[in-house]
C-alpha cells in the first residue's frame, strides 16, 4: 500500500510540466511564470515542518543553502526546457537526474555507487536519442530541449546527492525547507525582469503557473515525507522512476483534454518513439538501484 505513494508522485509530476506549459503558452511568460511556480511550491513545502521533531544543526546550514542554490539552477533550466520544446520530451528527460545522482554520488563515495551505473547510463543515452526522436534529424530539431533538460537534471541531481549525504547533519525536514528557502528567495529576484508586472498576465495563466508550482510541490513533498519516516528508499525511487513512461502517456492520451497538441500535432509514430524512449528511461534508472 505504501507504494502507491511514489506512484503518486510519478503520475502528478507529469502534469505539473503540462500546466507550467500552458502558462507560458497563455501568455504568463518564462520569468513569470518560473516565479509565481516557485512561491507555491515553497508554500506546499512549508507545510512539512509539522512533522519535524527537532531544532536544526546550524553549523551545517551551508550544505542545504549549496543545495537551494541547485535546485533555483533545476527549477529554471526546467522552466526554459518546457518553453523550447514538448512535454513528451522533457518530462521522461527528467528522470535521468537519477543518472546524475550516481554519478555524483561516485566522487562523493565511490564504494556505494552500483556497478550498473555504467550499463544504466548507456541505456539513458540510448533513451535520450529515442525521446529526441530516433533519428539524427529529430535529435538536432529536439537538441535545445534535450540540452535544457539534462542542464536541470544535473543541477537537481546535485541538490538530490547533498540532500542524500548531508540533510542528516542538519536535519531532514529542515534541510528541505531550507532549500526551498532559497530557491525563494532568489526567485524574488526575477521580479525586476519581468517584461511586464504580474498583474498584467492573464488569471488563466497565472492559475495554470500555481497549478504547475502545486503539482511539483505536491509530489515532491510526498516523495520525500514517505522517504523519511517510511524508508524503502530503492523500492520508492523504482517505482518513482515510472514517471518516464507517464509523461508520455499522459500527453499521448489525456493531451487533447489538458490543452496539449503534441500527439495530434507528431502522431502515433513519434509518441511511440518517445513512449520506447521513456520505457528505456525507466529500466536504464531502476538498474541504478539494483
Amino acid at each position: 500500500m505504501i507504494f502507491l505513494l511514489p506512484l503518486a508522485s510519478a503520475v502528478i509530476y507529469p502534469f505539473a510540466s503540462v500546466f507550467l506549459k500552458r502558462a507560458i503558452g497563455e501568455g504568463c511568460g518564462l520569468l513569470r511564470t518560473a516565479f509565481v511556480s516557485n512561491m507555491v511550491l515553497f508554500l506546499v513545502f512549508i507545510c512539512a515542518l509539522p512533522f519535524n521533531e527537532k531544532p536544526p544543526e546550524w553549523n551545517y546550514v551551508g550544505w542545504p543553502l549549496v543545495a537551494g542554490l541547485c535546485f533555483f539552477g533545476g527549477q529554471v533550466f526546467t522552466f526554459v526546457a518546457i518553453r523550447s520544446g514538448d512535454v513528451s520530451i522533457q518530462s521522461p528527460l527528467m528522470g535521468v537526474k537519477v543518472i546524475f545522482v550516481a554519478l555524483f554520488s561516485f566522487i562523493l563515495k565511490p564504494e556505494e555507487v552500483p556497478g550498473l551505473i555504467w550499463v544504466g547510463s548507456i541505456l539513458a543515452a540510448a533513451a535520450i536519442f529515442l525521446l529526441g526522436g530516433a533519428s539524427f534529424k529529430s535529435f538536432r530539431d529536439n537538441s535545445k530541449t534535450v540540452f535544457w533538460s539534462l542542464l536541470a537534471c544535473a543541477c537537481f541531481g546535485g541538490s538530490d546527492t547533498l540532500a542524500g549525504y548531508k540533510s542528516a547533519e542538519f536535519g531532514p525536514i529542515p534541510f528541505i525547507v531550507t532549500m526551498v528557502l532559497v530557491l525563494a528567495v532568489l526567485s524574488s529576484f526575477m521580479v525586476p525582469f519581468f517584461s511586464s508586472p504580474l498583474k498584467s498576465c492573464p488569471k488563466k495563466a497565472i492559475g495554470f503557473a500555481a497549478l504547475g508550482g502545486l503539482a511539483i510541490g505536491i509530489q515532491g513533498l510526498i516523495l520525500n515525507l514517505s522517504l523519511a519516516f517510511l524508508g524503502q528508499a530503492t523500492a520508492m525511487n523504482i517505482i518513482y522512476s515510472t514517471r518516464a513512461l507517464w509523461g508520455v502517456l499522459i500527453v499521448w492520451i489525456l493531451g487533447a483534454l489538458l490543452g496539449n497538441n503534441e500527439a495530434a500535432l507528431h502522431g502515433h509514430k513519434i509518441m511511440f518513439k518517445r513512449f520506447a524512449g521513456a520505457l528505456l528511461l525507466s529500466i536504464s534508472v531502476i538498474m541504478v538501484f539494483l
